[in-house]
């Protein structure tokens, strides 16, 4: 396999690096998720245990005087801010008060051209009401400037109208009309308790002044939304839509209401408003800003008191503010990553839905009577689970509901829902920053792997190029392998290759001069044989032939010395595995050789320094004093004659070092690094002849 390839599956192995790392920034998901659940639950029994030392708020039923046995109740939901009078009434779900429908009318809800739904809150001092009217003809606005005709009560019924009657806080039974005007704005007007429009001293309508509103007209029918003080309710309240459709010039007026009889105050509806600011409060206060909605009920399941603010978070939204990012960090690489980021988003997509996450939007009014987590808790346990909406990966919100219990009864529970939108942009933008890092972290391993293969495969791919431009086809070293000069191990191994080729060069260069140095060699010995034995056969006087027999016999010494030199190098390396070693005195040694030396080689002067004496090492003393002999040999043949030969012992450390210095022709450069070397000879520049045969072995034995 090919270095490039292997590189490229570590690369692939690399790869599932990221991988884990996702799987754990999921398992890091699930349990932070785990975590809020357990969170929600704690805030919910929290909310529990407060509102178990305030029984009175689950039992303020706020029965009016006026109708003891009255079952019809309409819930005034305390609000959360202060709504805009304008006829728009969108804002109004996120308040998350109960839509009621007006059931009471003429005939069944099917045979009327008219049908309205309505809400109640307060916030401060006032009341609010907030009615969506669905009629099939258009609503008659009242003009201004026909204000007169309402003091002679003729055209009453003329206009689309809302009929509102009161019991207010001192027990005074109260009615209304609610007009629309051409301004959009409403105008209340006052009944007297024959139902007629009230007038004062000068004869003119009374307006209630304290009752404003504003009407805006929609396909379908209209919305109206209504302020007063309040106040004007009291113990008891009724609402009422009348719908003035024109038939053949004439009109037909239906009147829808919230209770059986608007002129009853024994029929109107009871109010019922929990002690809400104290409570407001208690669940304002541990309601989450942006991701909770809480809700107090009775066992009725009746809203006592609520606070939310659910906010969708759009995930791809780079400068959200639920995750702060430093983007503003001039860290290079952490810049490159925030910058890559985004590339990668589309890829990120493709796994986790990078749109907005919609909070599942409850039934107004009657959510509360069909929630499980209520059920469990009005049974008096407690409960918490995420809630997953359909098609949407981890999309939800986590739900619990917790009992209130006064001693051993169940008067309430706590409902407390808080989004997964901060969990789940902060998984996004985690997995969008760790897989934009490790795409930055495989990139530059890949540039940079890659930059190192190429060079690597490159000068590999050189030095086998080398490798093989040095043999020819016969296999005949022509080149040689240049060194590279990096101390990495491919410079090592062209060093040692650029070495090896060197030495197989002189090598062969040696064994294609063995021949002519073998017939150099030879010759002499094998013709003084040869003359020898010829002239030995020629004479006859005894004393001729015994000269020219020991001159033979010297010839045939020479050519058994050369057969022994070349067999010495061989046999030398084992015959030194098996010397035995001993402790010595390597100067009393080397004095010892030195006279032997004087004695052989008279012509040159020997000259021993010792730099400490005695110097005892373990050592072949065989071996040694053959070394000492080949070096002296050598020192001797390379001498000028008269010249003194050297020889010198020192410790360096724990080594011996043994130099010999003779003075003579320099060795030339070209063989300064290989003398050492076997078969290695070059007897240009010496100084005396030799009847020796010289293969190039003496130095080669001493190493």
């Amino acid at each position: 396999m090919r270095l490039k390839i292997k590189f490229n599956l570590a690369l692939l192995v690399l790869a599932l690096v990221p991988l884990l790392s996702i799987f754990f920034a999921q398992a890091l998901m699930e349990r932070m998720l785990e975590t809020q659940k357990e969170s929600v639950l704690t805030t919910a029994r929290a909310l529990s245990l407060a509102y178990a030392d305030r029984p009175e708020i689950f039992t303020s039923d706020a029965v009016t005087p006026f109708a003891p046995d009255v079952t019809s109740r309409i819930e005034i939901t305390p609000l959360s801010g202060q709504p805009e009078i304008d006829g728009k009434i969108d804002d109004w779900e996120s308040y998350m008060v109960q839509s009621v429908p007006l059931e009471y009318g003429f005939g069944s809800p099917s045979d009327r051209s008219v049908s309205a739904r309505y809400r109640v809150g307060s916030y401060g001092k006032a009341i609010y009401l907030a009615i969506e009217v669905e009629a099939r003809s258009s609503y008659k606005r009242f003009p201004e400037q026909a204000i007169s005709e309402f003091e002679q009560n003729l055209n009453d019924d003329a206009v689309d109208q809302i009929l509102l009657s009161t019991v207010d806080v001192d027990g005074q039974f109260r009615q209304f009309h609610i007009k629309p005007h051409n301004s959009g704005q409403l105008s209340a007007y006052v009944l007297d308790r024959n139902g007629l429009l009230l007038r004062d001293e000068a004869g003119n309508v009374v307006r209630e002044w304290d009752i404003r509103g504003e009407v805006r007209a929609r396909t379908g029918g209209y919305d109206l939304e209504i302020k007063m003080y309040r106040s004007a309710v009291g113990p008891a309240l009724g609402l009422g839509v009348m719908n003035v459709a024109w038939m053949l010039g004439q009109p037909k007026v239906e009147v829808i209401r919230s209770c059986e009889s608007l002129a009853d105050p024994l029929r109107l509806q009871a109010v019922f408003e929990p002690s809400s600011r104290e409570v407001q409060n208690v669940i304002k206060q541990l309601a989450r800003s942006e991701e909770s909605r809480i809700w107090v009920v009775d066992t009725e399941r009746r809203i006592i008191a609520h606070a939310e603010n659910l906010k969708s978070v759009d995930l791809n939204v780079e400068d959200q503010d639920l995750i702060n990012v430093n983007r503003s960090s001039g860290n290079l690489i952490e810049g490159f990553v925030l910058f890559v980021a985004p590339i990668v988003r589309p890829l990120l997509n493709l796994w986790i839905d990078p749109g907005t996450y919609q909070f599942p939007e409850l039934p107004s009014g009657t959510w509360q009577k069909k929630n499980p987590e209520i059920d469990v808790a009005l049974n008096g346990k407690a409960v918490a689970q995420l809630v997953r909406e359909p098609n949407e990966e981890g999309g939800g919100v986590i739900s619990a509901a917790y009992p209130v219990e006064v001693g051993d009864s169940v008067v309430g529970a706590v409902f407390v829902q808080e989004t997964t939108n901060k969990i789940l942009a902060m998984r996004y933008q985690t997995l969008e920053l760790l897989i934009a890092f490790m795409l930055v972290v495989l990139l530059s391993y890949a540039l940079i792997q890659g930059a190192l293969v190429r060079s690597v495969s490159k000068r590999l791919d050189d030095l086998s190029d080398q490798t093989k431009n040095a043999f020819d086809k016969d296999g005949k070293i022509v080149g040689r392998i240049i060194p590279h000069e990096s101390r990495d191990e491919i410079g090592v191994l062209s060093r040692s290759l650029s070495s090896i080729s060197i030495r197989l060069k002189d090598y062969t260069q040696y064994l294609e001069n063995l021949s002519r140095r073998l017939s150099h060699e030879l010759n002499t010995p094998i013709a003084v044989v040869r003359s020898s034995l010829e002239l030995l056969s020629k004479t006859a006087s005894k004393e001729q032939s015994q000269v020219y027999m020991e001159r033979a016999a010297g010839g045939i010494r020479r050519l058994d010395n050369l057969v022994k030199r070349m067999s010495e190098a061989s046999a030398l390396e084992a015959s030194l595995t098996s010397e035995e070693l001993e402790v010595i005195d390597l100067c009393a040694l080397v004095t010892v050789s030195v006279e032997e030396y004087q004695a052989a080689y008279g012509g040159h002067q020997f000259k021993v320094v010792f730099a400490e004496s005695p110097l005892r090492v373990k050592v072949s003393p065989e071996a040694f004093r053959q070394m000492l002999d080949k070096l002296i040999e050598n020192a001797n043949e390379f001498s000028e004659p008269g010249s003194s030969i050297d020889i010198a012992l020192s410790l360096i450390g724990s080594e011996v070092m043994l130099q010999v210095t003779n003075q003579g022709p320099l060795i030339p450069v070209e063989h300064q690094a290989q003398i050492f070397d076997s078969m290695v000879s070059d007897r240009r520049h010496t100084t005396q002849s030799s009847e020796q045969g010289h293969l190039g072995l003496g130095l080669y034995i001493v190493r």
